[in-house]
């Protein structure tokens, strides 16, 4: 059953979205280029026999729908879901979302010229919240028993990815580079706009968590095995509070952390204390593995970096709440 552009119910889910996955193996060029003798036969005649189409994307839109049981369903969490959203889009966040560079520490640089806007408004039969940054946007609206997230891209020299140069050979060592407008980078394309709809339902997803915060601390106080190995549980209130709160870093949620970044924030805290650079050094690549075995942070792919997955995500939010929090107000929460 669908509407417009969505699905509001199909039988086979995993099916239907191997198919829509399939759309990225398509040779864009080659089937544009189909069409030069139809509409421009006489390009040869006229450009010569070495000029060919450059072929783009002027704009393009990536979404993640969650389909829920009923419109009903969906409209019961709409009201504080698009609240969420709204209030939670200061300018930090939505920079993050959209892979714009922030500092050190987690903020927006003041030489920055990056203009942050957000939009509330009526959208079909829902209500949207839209954050833009650069000509490129992310937002969160509802139609009938349909959660859409969607990033629009407009500008895609914001995003940098790891591909050739022009002209080079694909045997040669990628580069980090900015996404082009041509169609041969769709695939990175569309991996970037995935990548924003996760950083922004991760956000959305921290609106309502009724599980009790005893199960995560379980989870990381206990060892853990791997390959035969036995590691240690995590002490999240004593000799690993430091490193865990760092973790949270504005900064760290978007472009990942690394050794160096981490012995920068640490170097004159407790964790750092009494100890040379090389020795600091070495403590964090040992707590990066252990973090890791905790599934606190993933690797990301082809680079000495790391990222907080959703459960790292959670740990650190109820460990900062809860280091903020007056006695006063943890006992009324327990009552």
């Amino acid at each position: 059953m669908a509407q417009g552009n969505k699905f509001l119910d199909i039988s086979d889910y995993d099916e239907a979205q191997t198919f829509l996955d399939k759309q990225l193996d398509v040779r864009f060029t080659k089937i544009l280029n189909g069409f030069i003798p139809i509409v421009f036969p006489m390009m040869k005649e006229v450009l010569g026999p070495h000029l060919s189409y450059y072929w783009t994307m002027w704009q393009s839109e990536w979404a993640t729908d969650l389909v829920f049981p009923s419109p009903d369903a969906l409209n019961s969490i709409m009201g504080s879901l698009l609240r969420h959203a709204h209030m939670t889009g200061t300018s930090t966040h939505v920079l993050r979302y959209l892979d714009r560079p922030l500092t050190m520490g987690g903020k927006p640089d003041a030489r920055s010229k990056n203009q942050v806007l957000t939009r509330l408004t009526d959208f079909n039969d829902g209500i949207r919240v839209r954050h833009w940054v650069d000509k490129n946007s992310v937002k969160v609206y509802n139609q009938q028993n349909v959660l859409r997230i969607e990033t629009t891209i407009n500008n895609p020299g914001k995003f940098l990815v790891f591909r050739h140069k022009n002209g080079q050979s694909v045997d040669d060592e990628k580069s980090r580079l900015p996404l082009r407008k041509g169609v041969v980078d769709i695939p990175l394309r569309a991996k970037i706009s995935q990548q924003v709809n996760d950083r922004f339902m991760d956000d959305l997803s921290t609106l309502k968590d009724q599980s009790p915060a005893r199960n995560l601390i379980d989870q990381i106080t206990r060892h853990q095995k791997q390959k035969g190995r036995r590691y240690r549980p995590l002490d999240p209130t004593g000799k690993d509070r430091e490193l865990l709160q760092y973790l949270s870093t504005p900064e760290f949620r978007i472009s990942g952390l690394n050794n160096k970044m981490l012995r920068q924030c640490l170097s004159g805290t407790n964790f750092g204390k009494n100890i040379t650079k090389r020795q600091l050094s070495a403590k964090i690549s040992r707590h990066l593995r252990l973090l890791r075995i905790h599934g606190l942070i993933r690797k990301l792919p082809k680079q000495n970096r790391y990222q907080l997955t959703i459960k790292g995500v959670k740990l650190t939010n109820v460990l900062n709440a809860f280091l903020a929090a007056s006695t006063e107000q943890l006992l009324k929460m327990a009552a």
